[in-house]
């Protein structure tokens, strides 16, 4: 006896509030048990769309992938599986008018103009399209380009494009409505220039051949920069015009005069709150001045550079690379928590000496955190040359690979006791490779000496 299917005999309305229980993946599949529930599937109101190519393959059996012997051919197999799915699922779509999102992520050729033309017919306001670089996939290419015309849509407000050939190599967005862009390692791009008054977060990753940035977006507020992991021939143009409202700016292997960057530009970043600088720029005297900067990274820093902050609210200071020639922290709260990673540091007594000027710039931060990155050799001449470059500090924290000198954990600590005379708390964190870091925390409490009450002289009768 074949059991009723009462499922598709309910209403419309009724049967959707089921569908809005299940997950994407299972309302798709409940919708191919028969010809009611296709139906019903079609004006389904979805808000979100996602494609995800690495999450299809992982949920299909491949049995055919197994009978082929070439990886080219188990390629081609799942490119047409996942092309035959997005397309057979947008097909039976109908009109989506309560679409929000529409996100697709592949590793393969196929029709993406397909999937971008279905969203913009529906007005979706978010798009995000990505396709991932496979190795595998290397010989039937990649996804080849998206429309240009997308910048454009009117009711996109959230863009994000990854691993995508645009098919122009200027990019000029002037009257868009496009609130929040990405544009990720679409390296067909030369120049860049941005104009929207509508535009408020921006992040741009890019290969060499970017060169030339503008961008002048009145209420922009985050602006994130990454030129990639391989160099230019030449320096980059990076202008940027009044932003009156950016709070966040990132900057990673810029390919800038980072000095003479930051004296044509800083003045205008009047909100700025965040500043990170990381990577590969020019860089040998550096002086940020800024009365409403919190919080300054500068990150992997591979020459010495002269580092002057006139920063009177700054709360979090981090630098990496390798011993910088000067640090000076002029007008900077006694708020502020620093952190120091050195990439490098010899072990020699003048290194020591260059590391013991940089540190008591830092004597009237709330906490700071020393971290030496590689194998740190104390000298033995330095007990008797040593003295507190951080008196007033009261939390320190130390971490080191192996302390490969002769000293005992007590000479140790008392060598860091001369860092900071009076800490509260002394944080001292040993790393090993085969081992997980060995953290020791010393807290202090220190006791008001009493005066004795002098003597009173014997009263006269």
């Amino acid at each position: 006896m074949v059991a009723a299917d009462r499922i598709s005999n309910l209403h419309e309305e009724v049967i959707h509030h089921i569908m809005s229980f299940l997950s994407f993946s299972e309302a798709i599949r409940i919708s191919v048990l028969s010809k009611r529930l296709n139906s019903v599937w079609r004006t389904f109101p979805l808000p979100v769309i996602e494609f995800d190519q690495e999450l299809f393959e992982e949920n299909r059996k491949q049995p055919l992938d197994e009978m082929l012997d070439s990886v080219s051919e188990r390629n081609i197999q799942k490119m047409s599986r996942f092309s035959g799915y997005t397309e057979d699922f947008l097909r039976r779509r109908g009109p989506d008018s309560f679409l929000r999102k529409f996100k697709l992520r592949t590793h393969c050729v196929f029709d993406v103009d397909r999937c971008v033309d279905y969203a913009l017919e529906n007005r979706v306001q978010e798009l995000d399209i990505r396709s991932d670089k496979e190795e595998n996939f290397s010989s039937l290419g990649r996804i080849v380009s998206i429309n240009p015309e997308v910048f454009a849509a009117k009711s996109i407000r959230v863009l994000k494009l990854s691993g995508l050939e645009l098919g122009i190599q200027n990019l000029i967005l002037t009257d868009s409505l496009i609130e929040e862009l990405s544009i990720n390692h679409c390296d067909s791009l030369e120049t860049v220039r941005i104009f929207s008054d509508k535009l408020l977060f921006f992040e741009l990753r890019c290969g060499p051949r970017l060169l030339d940035i503008e961008i002048d977006s009145p209420n922009l507020q985050s602006l994130t920069f990454d030129g990639g992991d391989e160099p230019t021939e030449e320096f980059r143009e990076i202008y940027l015009g009044v932003l009156e409202s950016l709070k966040s700016l990132s900057l990673r292997n810029a390919e800038i005069v980072i000095d003479l960057w930051i004296k044509e530009n800083l003045s205008k970043l009047i909100s700025l709150e965040n500043l990170s600088i990381e990577g590969r720029q020019d860089s040998s005297n550096v002086q940020i001045s800024h009365p409403r900067l919190k919080n300054f990274e500068f990150l992997n820093c591979t020459e010495e550079v002269d580092l002057e902050l006139v920063t009177p609210n700054l709360v979090s200071l981090w630098y990496s690379g390798i011993l910088p020639s000067s640090i000076r922290l002029t007008s900077t709260s006694t708020q502020c928590e620093a952190r120091i990673s050195l990439t490098s540091i010899s072990s020699t007594i003048a290194c020591f000496v260059a590391l013991k000027w940089v540190l008591s710039r830092f004597r009237d931060c709330k906490l700071v955190n020393l971290e030496f990155k590689e194998q740190v050799v104390f000298p033995e001449e330095l007990k008797e040359r040593w003295f507190a470059p951080m008196v007033a500090l009261k939390h320190l924290r130390v971490e080191f690979e192996k302390c490969s000198c002769s000293w005992s954990h007590v000479e140790v600590v008392a060598m860091l006791l001369q860092l900071s005379v009076c800490p509260n708390t002394l944080s001292i964190v040993q790393r090993s490779i085969s081992q997980d870091p060995a953290e020791m925390i010393i807290k202090f409490n220190y006791s008001k000496k009493v005066a004795e009450p002098e003597d009173k002289a014997p009263s006269a009768k």
